[in-house]
């Protein structure tokens, strides 16, 4: 079996340390990692200090300099994916309103949509980058899909009651615990899943406070039930993503170099 140099390894580090490396790149640095208690100190602090590393394996000066804008080249690169895939839905509307009186869209309409669809890809872009796991990405996703879908229903039809009704108001608190939470998760694995679950049970508390402020409001469609089934799957799709991230914290305690 080829011996690989540490050198090759300090190499990967920016990369596996960011989390653009590729899966065999990650599983080279993981082997390698068992048998060099330095490196595996410079992966759990996230930093590559030349303190720590000898003189005959100290690395290019500009080495992180290069994986940075490397990192920075991919992602100004998938936001302009982003930005054509949310000018291609916003057509959707815009070639239906040339065949049909049914769909009335306004300029306001397509520049709040439009700030909705990029913000989530972006969102989902700039998070999924935390990690290279595959459940903590697809976690990602649900959970910036169902914050866009509460923004959405709520702005379109409203979920208690019609748009205006001021119950809507309530979501915003949800949507601020995942926010919130995510801020001081530091947007780890373990942490971020309690956050989602946090943010389910949120979604929840909002009809029954409302059911106890603004009942009248449930004699409007939906309804009562309907109401409630609306927001458990909401709560369903906070779940799910919790239980995703779970999946990733526990992913990356295997895989953690020892």
């Amino acid at each position: 079996m080829e011996t690989i140099s540490r050198n090759i390894i300090l190499d990967l580090l920016p990369a596996y340390i960011s989390g653009d490396a590729s899966e065999d790149s990650r599983a080279l640095v993981e082997r390698f990692a068992r048998n060099d208690p330095k490196i595996v100190e410079m992966i759990r602090s996230g930093r590559l200090e030349s303190t720590d590393i000898a003189p005959e394996t100290s690395m290019p000066a500009d080495l992180e300099m290069k994986t940075m804008k490397r990192i920075r080249r991919s992602i100004r690169r998938q936001m302009w994916y982003v930005a054509l895939a949310t000018a291609s839905i916003l057509m959707v509307p815009l070639v239906a309103m040339v065949f049909t009186t049914e769909v009335n869209w306004g300029v306001f309409d397509f520049v709040v949509m439009g700030i909705l669809l990029f913000g989530t890809g972006l969102t989902y872009v700039l998070l999924s980058r935390v990690s290279d796991s595959l459940p903590y990405r697809v976690a990602v996703g649900v959970a910036v899909v169902a914050g866009l879908l509460l923004v959405w229903v709520n702005l379109a039809v409203g979920i208690i009651g019609s748009e205006d009704n001021a119950a809507n108001v309530l979501y915003i608190g949800v949507l601020l615990v995942g926010v919130i939470g995510a801020v001081i998760a530091r947007f780890e694995p373990l942490a971020m899943s309690r956050t989602l679950f946090a943010t389910a049970i949120a979604q929840m508390l909002v009809p029954l406070i409302a059911l106890i402020i603004w009942r009248p409001s449930f004699d409007e469609t939906p309804g009562i039930v309907g109401v409630f089934i609306l927001n458990a799957f909401f709560a369903t799709l906070f779940s799910v993503s919790g239980i995703l991230f779970r999946q990733a914290a526990q992913k990356h305690q295997v895989d953690a170099p020892k």
